[in-house]
């Protein structure tokens, strides 16, 4: 008794063992092709929609706030001259900015609030339109701050 596997006598039972291992290859590659084009459909979903944003990087996140600091300090300089943070960041452009530079990382806009009655300012931007994750400079602490799914790092 043979312990090798038994190839079939009949040369059309050995060709349908190719074409067994054939149609259980095309399969699996059609399988795996349906769930990455799933995969990608998702991400490109959650991009359109803006839940995710791909420029939300560490990188671009520190370039968005260098194009801050001029904000900063133009909002500074607004302070020291009338006395309080202004309500918008408008007056900047008529006293000492020719433009606002937008921020690099997430959704290309910035958020400022004066607050504390004017003496007090908070300039923000997000990844996206949902605030979440988020970066923000307060006058209060004179820093930046950067948080990542619910968390603010501490220094």
């Amino acid at each position: 008794m043979s312990t090798h596997p038994q190839t079939p006598e009949n040369p059309a039972e050995r060709r349908g063992m190719p074409r067994l291992l054939i149609v259980t290859l095309g399969v699996a590659v059609a399988t795996v092709c349906v769930v990455i084009g799933f995969a990608i459909g998702a991400y490109l979903m959650l991009v359109n929609n803006g839940i995710i944003n791909p420029n939300w990087t560490e990188q671009n996140i520190m370039r968005s706030q260098q194009r801050g600091e001029t904000i900063v300090t133009a909002l500074n300089t607004y302070q020291s001259t009338h006395g309080l943070y202004p309500e918008s960041l408008d007056p900047l452009l008529a006293e000492s900015l020719d433009r606002i530079p937008r921020p690099v990382a997430g959704v290309d806009n910035w958020s400022y609030a004066s607050v504390e009655g004017g003496s007090g300012f908070v300039l923000q931007f997000s990844a996206n339109k949902y605030d979440d994750p988020t970066s923000w400079y307060e006058s209060r602490h004179e820093r930046w701050f950067v948080q990542d799914g619910g968390f603010v790092p501490e220094d």
